[in-house]
């Protein structure tokens, strides 16, 4: 019981102090000055906040921009270094088979020169 009258107490002088404040802020001509410039500095407030965001807002999206810029100029520079390596290793791989034609080529001359200077003494004989 005691408890309840005293949560009652604490309620009811709440109430008498929201109501004073209430009375103060919307009653008397003062309280209206205080309300008012309270008022002015939430709305002050509130736009340097909004500004604030804004600018912030933007900056974040620059920032954003020029990463992405940059991302895809790494991912260029990455898609070209991989065609040169392919085209390098392209190229080496066309010289050897040339290379290795070329060899075979000589090769099987050199036997055709053989086999035919064979018949040539082999009928002279």
């Amino acid at each position: 019981m005691e408890k309840n009258k005293n949560g009652l107490l604490a309620f009811a002088l709440l109430g008498l102090a929201v109501g004073t404040a209430a009375y103060y802020l919307l009653g008397t001509e003062d309280g209206k000055k205080q309300l008012d410039r309270a008022n002015d500095g939430v709305k002050s407030l509130t736009k340097s906040i909004k500004e604030l965001s804004e600018k912030e807002a933007k900056r974040a999206a620059k920032l954003a921009k020029s990463a992405k810029k940059d991302l895809n100029q790494l991912t260029d520079r990455a898609k070209n270094a991989g065609r040169d390596a392919i085209d390098k290793a392209s190229s080496k791989a066309s010289e050897w088979a040339n290379k290795a034609s070329d060899t075979a080529q000589s090769a099987a001359d050199k036997a055709e020169d053989v086999a035919s200077k064979a018949k040539s003494e082999i009928k002279n004989a």
